[in-house]
């Protein structure tokens, strides 16, 4: 547990800061039940159309982010994670855990995925009938308006995922190198802001880069374009903060060897950084994917005629009781979202497995 804060605060600080800014499930859910900033900000500029009125509420949000923040940095800065050295030695032995706890951690995590899957569960049922809840009869009416009417929403959405994936992934690990290893002016603020855009109410977001990309010299309004630069700079932190969290467990002295034998500072973090640090950038590929599939908060704003997504199309069917379409197209998001993250683990294993090599003997 000890060596674990780093990635447990990192973890910590990103679902705080999601939690924070979570506008469409608070809306959905609870609608005016449960009043929270994000929704408040959405209505107030949507239905009041006061957007200063929603800009000030959003900005309330910052004070328990920058402090969540500032919790975190002092923690984990308070000692040294180093676990990957570039001293050689014989592994150390550890205990396994204690039978009673094994089996309730499988027990606290079977219970999770049943629930999930229950979830799900009645989420493909009501892909299937008519109405939910009044006429279950089997129909897959709701596919049908899918692969039709929704094909368009469907091709813009991937594109926009498959785009803004690798972008995403290579900023992520960039980024989080930078802030953890280079020391310039400016490092701090560069991480401080790389979280900023996380913690913002995803409507806030889309009306600023709305405004800011609707003149020139640089005018995306209307494009792909905008909403992949949304969805890079504004998810991409899942990739920093991972980054950084495994760079934390990686002594200098690996790098510092690198660079006594000849290496620039681009071959050491190509060579010797970059596969240490593997699974930070397929987790930035998987978490940005995944919001390029279901987010809406940030880009409700920023979709065009020439252009829409999947996640604007169920809430037009929320919104118009069309419960079916909406739960054919939730679950065409899940299969792809679990296709394509079960591809990234794969890769990822097969990428980390070390490869036993043939040893010839010789005279």
């Amino acid at each position: 547990m000890p060596l674990a804060t780093p990635g447990l605060a990192n973890a910590f600080l990103l679902l705080f800061a999601a939690s924070l800014a979570d506008f469409a499930t608070p809306l959905i859910l609870a609608g005016n039940s449960l009043p929270v900033l994000p929704t408040e900000a959405y209505l107030q500029i949507t239905g009041m159309f006061d957007l200063k009125g929603g800009a000030v509420l959003s900005l309330l949000l910052l004070v328990p982010a920058a402090l969540v923040y500032v919790a975190q940095r002092y923690i984990v800065e308070r000692r040294s994670y180093v676990t990957v050295t570039g001293k050689g030695g014989r592994p150390s032995q550890h205990d396994a855990m204690v039978p009673w706890l094994v089996w309730a951690l499988t027990l606290l995590c079977l219970m999770v995925v049943l629930f999930v899957f229950y979830l799900y569960g009645l989420l493909l049922y009501a892909s299937i009938v008519r109405a939910f809840g009044a006429n279950n009869t089997p129909t897959l009416a709701n596919y049908r308006v899918v692969f039709t009417e929704g094909m368009p929403a469907i091709k813009d959405t991937l594109i926009i995922a498959l785009i803004g994936m690798p972008l995403g992934g290579l900023y992520g690990v960039v980024v989080g190198y930078l802030v953890s290893r280079v020391r310039f002016p400016g490092r701090q603020a560069m991480e401080v802001v790389s979280m900023i855009n996380y913690a913002l109410p995803g409507t806030i977001v889309g009306i600023a880069y709305l405004i800011a990309f609707n003149s020139k010299p640089l005018v995306l309004t209307g494009t792909a374009a905008i909403i992949i630069a949304c969805y890079v700079f504004r998810y991409s932190p899942s990739g920093i903060r991972t980054t950084v969290a495994l760079l934390q467990q990686i002594d200098r002295s690996i790098e510092e060897a690198s660079f006594s034998l000849g290496a620039g500072s681009f071959t050491t973090f190509r060579r010797v950084i970059l596969p240490l640090i593997l699974p930070a950038f397929f987790a930035g590929l998987g978490v940005v994917f995944i919001r390029s599939m279901t987010a809406i908060s940030a880009t409700i704003f920023l979709v065009s005629i020439g252009w829409t997504l999947i996640t604007v199309r169920i809430l037009e069917n929320m919104t118009e009781l069309s419960l079916g379409p909406a739960a054919a197209f939730s679950v065409f998001v899940i299969a792809v979202v679990l296709v394509v993250t079960s591809f990234l683990n794969l890769v990822l294993r097969r990428a980390t497995t070390p490869v036993a090599l043939p040893v010839t003997v010789g005279r």
